[in-house]
């Protein structure tokens, strides 16, 4: 295998990795919502596994990844929906499910679907880190004393912030830097942003795990 077809693989395998080990939150009964993320990252895997075939055979899959950004962004603002206890962001989060998909309408209506959806991902990129940062400050201002490194929602928030907070300005202008600078492009994705992927990937992979923790130590 050469260097840039494991440099592109890599990252599918961390996936891989990472929805392998949320499914022991269906074995453990763990909280709903840690279920529902489990099942969407076993979905992550399989839409990336897609991804990877179609590119190996040269057929163009923007199509793929941007029905995949339109369901990832509506899950995890459900998901957070039932973990931040803020009125004000359970009132964006509804202002959120009703703007976003008109939004998505709007670009399909004006780009297709054919293209990477960049004004859809830069809002729902943006968007989830407004909910990650206001899980942090949830946590910041709580009285429990349980460690912070305990709870799976402070790692699943860190890997989001990181990843989407360093990728979004790429992937915002995804379509015009391969359209002026495929060179520069290809080299900025295989190595930053698929390095991001692979640190989300095991911040989610470390939350599954410290949930499991800590229901030993109790």
């Amino acid at each position: 295998m050469n260097v840039k077809l494991l440099i592109s693989t890599l990252p599918l395998v961390v996936v891989g990795c990472a929805a392998a080990v949320s499914l022991i939150s269906f074995r453990r009964h763990y909280p709903f919502a840690l279920r529902m993320l489990a099942a969407f990252w076993v979905f992550n895997f399989c839409i990336d596994l897609c991804g990877h075939i179609t590119k190996y055979y040269g057929v163009k899959n923007h199509w793929l990844y941007n029905f995949y950004f339109w369901v990832m962004y509506l899950v995890l603002a459900y998901l957070y929906d039932g973990q931040v206890k803020h009125k004000y962001v359970h009132l964006a989060i509804r202002a959120f499910y009703m703007v976003f998909p008109l939004l998505v309408l709007a670009e399909s209506l004006v780009s297709g679907v054919s293209k990477l959806q960049t004004m859809m991902l830069v809002a729902g990129s943006i968007f989830m880190i407004f909910l990650a940062a206001a899980y942090f400050r949830q946590l910041y201002l709580s009285e429990d004393n349980a460690s912070v490194t305990a709870d799976p929602w402070f790692w699943f928030s860190f890997g989001f912030i990181l990843y989407f907070g360093c990728t979004v300005p790429f992937l915002g202008m995804l379509n015009y830097l391969w359209g002026h600078y495929k060179e520069f492009t290809n080299f900025y994705y295989s190595y930053f942003s698929n390095s991001f992927a692979i640190l989300l990937n095991l911040l989610i992979i470390t939350g599954f795990l410290c949930q499991r923790n800590s229901r030993k130590s109790r």
